[in-house]
């Protein structure tokens, strides 16, 4: 948005000693424009913009003409929120400057922080047609906006179309290959990548970047090796050595995995997500004193770890020790009220599991109807209520469930898929069954091979009912 005034520090300096030199005085000095820009970058590069905002009303008194100074004085406006104001001045000088740089970046900008991003988009586009023309500077002050402001497939477009202009630009290429990545374009990304390290092979990001794209695309192998080069220009890039770990744990080289973790949290104990990790590893060497201690520590740093929490309960039920599982759950869900209805559910499932571990078969029901009042669209805490009692009745079916839990669950959309199995396997009413699983698909979608795992003939019961078949085929 503005040069940098260190590129010409010691005229920015005077210009500064006699701008501090005036206020202290109480008196006003003249000052050409150009060394009210200076004053003003040096400023706005400190964050102080009582005294940006300061040199401008001088410099406005003084040159009242100076577009320029009214593009600065935008900026004050965009610093401090007053984003109409700066909306209003800078479509104004729009009107009287149609080759002002300046203005379409401000402009652009002031519109994607505004939220109108189509807006933008379209100000960077005229800007293009009248002001950046070939200037790489702007093309990435735009690209830049665009990506802070998440419009990557705006930023591919862009320079897509002006590749000419940056074949050897390293920023430029970085920031394509990142809007690329964000969009799930992986092999576009890591082919992006690979430019930016062939024309600068010492860039440390760009190759954690291009293995974080690997690791997406499936290579692992080759990920760790991009992992290792970032590590090897800069053995401190945190994210680095936990990425690494996580291509290892994908792996099964949990030893690896650790020592990869172990390093990461060198530089600050407080990486959660990290010590997390280090539990799994421990818990997959074999080491249950270790992953307990890791697990306790990650959900100490960050209570709000939901992931760690439920990996800390479901540690101690494949250690068969039920009542820790439960107490661990019962310290997780003190942040119950911050929890999404999915989470919620998952903690009462594994509570109603822990009972089982304890042959307490009303404790587990009471718990799994929980987990189903909590997330009411996930058909996997019904149909462990339906096997808990089918292993507890070898004669109960379906339509006994139905009969027990209509009055409890008709309001619970992931029930539509037991009332579908009901009528297509109880009452035949396929009609019925259509009209509850098409509701169920629509509300709660990504369930219906539970469902049929759950009740294998489903299939073929509705081999004369095509309508059926296909709605099922198709969730699938």
């Amino acid at each position: 948005m503005y040069d940098s005034w260190s590129a010409h520090f010691n005229e920015v300096r005077e210009a500064v000693e006699r701008f501090e030199k005036m206020e202290y005085k109480g008196q006003e000095f003249f000052f050409d424009v150009h060394s009210i820009e200076n004053i003003f970058d040096f400023y706005i590069d400190k964050l102080q913009f009582n005294k940006a905002e300061r040199i401008i009303e001088i410099g406005l008194r003084q040159h009242p003409e100076a577009s320029v100074l009214r593009v600065k004085q935008a900026i004050i406006f965009i610093e401090k929120g007053r984003l109409s104001k700066a909306t209003a001045l800078l479509e104004n000088l729009l009107q009287l400057e149609k080759s002002n740089s300046e203005v379409y970046l401000n402009l652009g900008y002031v519109y994607l922080r505004d939220g109108q991003n189509e807006k933008g988009i379209r100000t960077f586009e005229e800007g293009f047609k009248y002001a950046f023309g070939n200037d790489v500077e702007a093309l990435l002050d735009v690209v830049l906006y665009l990506n802070q402001f998440h419009e990557y497939q705006a930023t591919i477009d862009i320079l897509e179309q002006r590749k000419a202009l940056f074949t050897d630009n390293e920023n430029l290429l970085f920031e394509l290959a990142y809007a690329f990545d964000k969009v799930g374009e992986d092999q576009e990304a890591y082919h992006a990548y690979q430019q930016v390290l062939d024309i600068n092979p010492w860039s440390d990001n760009g190759w954690y970047n291009s293995g974080i794209t690997l690791v997406k695309m499936g290579d692992l192998s080759l990920a760790n090796e991009a992992f290792d080069f970032c590590l090897a220009i800069n053995p401190e890039h945190e994210q680095a050595w936990f990425n690494k770990g996580n291509s290892l744990a994908q792996q099964n080289r949990y030893q690896e995995a650790l020592d990869s973790y172990l390093e990461c949290i060198s530089y600050d104990i407080q990486q959660s997500r990290a010590i997390h990790y280090i539990a799994d590893c421990w818990n997959q060497l074999g080491n249950t004193s270790m992953a307990d201690r890791f697990f306790k520590l990650a959900t100490h740093i960050n209570p709000m770890d939901i992931d760690a929490w439920e990996n800390y309960a479901r540690f101690y039920m494949e250690q068969q020790e039920p009542e820790k599982c439960r107490n661990v759950i019962d310290l997780a869900l003190r942040e119950k009220e911050m929890m999404e209805d999915s989470e919620l559910g998952m903690f009462y499932h594994l509570k109603a599991q822990s009972y089982v571990l304890d042959e307490e078969w009303e404790l587990s029901k009471k718990f799994f109807i929980k987990s189903i009042l909590s997330n009411r669209h996930d058909v996997r805490h019904l149909i462990a209520l339906y096997k808990l009692s089918k292993a507890l009745n070898p004669i109960y079916n379906i339509e006994l469930f139905i009969d027990e839990y209509s009055e409890k669950f008709m309001e619970t959309i992931s029930f539509h898929y037991m009332l579908g199995a009901y009528h297509i396997l109880i009452t035949e009413d396929m009609e019925q069954a259509y009209n509850f699983l098409q509701e169920a698909v629509h509300y709660a979608p990504g369930y219906i091979e539970e469902l049929l795992d759950t009740f294998p003939t489903i299939e073929s019961a509705c081999a004369e009912h095509p309508n059926l078949l296909t709605l099922i085929e198709e969730n699938k």
